[in-house]
């Protein structure tokens, strides 16, 4: 996997445990979970525990990815937000987590940050030629239990992996969080015996997935002849996630490199 004493991108197991603090170095608690934003491929929000920390008890507590910054060398994260404003937070139980858009912008609010989805208007939410008043209705969506906005990295982590055909094609190992775009850089995937693809991982862009909910399986729209060409990796030899090597991987499977298609239309005259 990447290099984690100065890495661009994690996985989101990794992620997952990993303590944070405070300025003063503080330990703060740990990040439970990764939410991911089943439409944009964004992190939507963290989900940490402060346990006895300030009497916030056994409490979750949804936080922006904008206010973690990795320390890397510390195997932990900086959580940059005033002790007194943590105190006033409104945390969640367990079993009853924020399941809208409504909802989590609310919290982005009260921390002092604009929701990534009001932010990415022009660019990191557009899908190509389509016009703002469809993207809004596609990201208004009113989310249940159901028909969620938002899953957790660790209940798309291990759902079974379809084709159009509904053939089980295998299944999501892993999730690679683009640590400064706080995104999902690639989803590893492995096919079991299917296509004679062994016990190799592949890399596949966020794009090419799409949630089928009620069927608690993720479509891979991606031809067969595409898929038996491609380049897989061992489960034991990672490839080193880099930019350039993202690009290669995107560019074969047909998708635009998120980080490029976000500098086009955000260009002038294209918003």
């Amino acid at each position: 996997m990447a290099d984690r004493d100065n890495p661009d991108f994690l996985s989101a197991g990794t992620i997952k445990g990993d303590k944070v603090v405070n300025r003063a170095g503080e330990d703060l608690g740990k990040i439970e979970e990764l939410m991911i934003d089943l439409q944009s491929g964004r992190i939507a929000y963290a989900v940490l525990s402060f346990g006895g920390f300030m009497g916030l008890g056994d409490k979750l507590f949804a936080i922006p990815w904008q206010a973690l910054t990795l320390r890397p060398h510390e195997h932990s994260f900086l959580l940059d937000i005033p002790k007194d404003v943590l105190e006033k937070a409104e945390g969640f139980e367990k079993d009853n987590w924020p399941l809208t858009r409504e909802e989590l912008a609310g919290t982005y609010a009260y921390y002092g940050y604009q929701p990534y989805w009001q932010v990415a208007v022009a660019g990191q939410t557009r899908m190509p030629g389509e016009v703002e008043s469809e993207r809004m209705a596609r990201t208004e969506t009113i989310a249940s239990r159901d028909n969620p906005d938002f899953l957790s990295a660790s209940t798309i982590k291990g759902d079974k992996v379809v084709n159009r055909a509904g053939e089980n094609l295998g299944k999501i190992e892993e999730l690679m969080i683009d640590l400064e775009e706080g995104r999902v850089a690639y989803a590893a995937l492995s096919f079991g015996g299917f296509l004679g693809l062994g016990s190799k991982l592949f890399a596949i862009p966020w794009q090419a997935l799409q949630m089928k909910l009620h069927d608690h399986a993720i479509l891979l729209d991606i031809p067969k002849n595409v898929l038996e060409k491609a380049e897989g990796f061992d489960k034991e030899h990672w490839p080193v996630t880099t930019r350039e090597w993202l690009s290669t991987m995107y560019s074969y499977y047909g998708y635009q490199p998120y980080w490029q298609a976000q500098r086009i239309e955000n260009r002038p005259g294209n918003l």
